[in-house]
């Protein structure tokens, strides 16, 4: 298939379309800011309200207090935030009515659909790497300002969990492309993409095996260990959650392109 020129348009041709409408599009770079701005005050937070916790409890907890799990809980929370920036991609041009031009442009949608996902990608793995960065050097800041033991950016396994807090964060960010894709609506995609996202925080509802299988094997949950400060009981490995994460987000990336091609936009 061709553009209305005759010529079918090439990949480079859709990366620098969707970046310049990443780059345009107001609210995916507000939403993004928004993002560093959550990470960077929940950083605080934690580091505070963890410091303050460690000064008033027994001898003992103060023995097993560990600060690496201070270090990149905003990271949890911020997710939503990335996860929107990846469906805002996809579903703003459905609600200015434009994606139908990028169809005509880029008539091969899984080229469209690739570009999207590249330019998310080389974002978050800018992005994502810098938010972990940041959620680490401020929560230990707080915890050493207030007597809690705190770790150094060298201490070892932490660059590894910077990067993978920034590789998981980048997979979020795809998931909400996916989830835009599939749904084409913002409050939709946004609000169903951040349930599932957090349904592992539900597990004390469930029956105690589901519970188990939901904390150890759902998407979300697994792939945290790419940040985790330690394996708990249970829990995958980094590169086995990783693995099932990244798997789940390229099944939901397949699955988005066959409904896209199949439809009319």
């Amino acid at each position: 298939m061709t553009g209305p020129t005759g010529v079918t348009a090439s990949f480079a041709t859709a990366l620098l379309s969707e970046w310049t409408k990443f780059r345009t599009i107001r609210v995916t770079g507000y939403v993004l800011a928004g993002a560093f701005v959550v990470t960077f005050c929940y950083a605080y937070l934690f580091g505070t309200a963890n410091g303050r916790a460690y000064l008033g409890s027994s001898p003992a907890e103060q023995a097993s207090f560990d600060p690496r799990e201070t270090a990149f809980r905003a990271l949890a929370l911020v997710q939503l935030l990335v996860s929107a920036v990846g469906v805002l991609t996809v579903t703003s041009e459905y609600a200015a009515g434009t994606m139908p031009a990028s169809v005509t442009a880029v008539p091969r949608r899984g080229r469209l659909v690739a570009g999207k996902a590249a330019v998310i990608t080389l974002i978050m793995l800018v992005c994502g790497p810098l938010m972990a960065l940041g959620s680490f050097l401020i929560s230990q800041t707080l915890l050493a300002a207030q007597g809690a033991p705190s770790l150094p950016l060298t201490a070892p396994g932490v660059p590894g969990s910077i990067m993978g807090g920034g590789l998981y964060l980048t997979l979020i960010g795809l998931y909400g492309v996916a989830m835009g894709f599939l749904l084409r609506r913002t409050a939709g995609a946004v609000t169903l993409g951040s349930f599932l996202l957090l349904l592992p925080a539900s597990a004390p509802l469930f029956p105690d095996r589901l519970a188990e299988w939901v904390v150890t094997y759902w998407p979300s949950s697994a792939g945290m260990s790419m940040f985790a400060p330690a394996l708990s009981s249970g829990s995958l490995p980094s590169h086995l959650g990783s693995a099932l994460l990244g798997a789940a987000v390229l099944a939901l990336l397949a699955g988005a392109f066959a409904v896209f091609r199949s439809r009319d936009v």
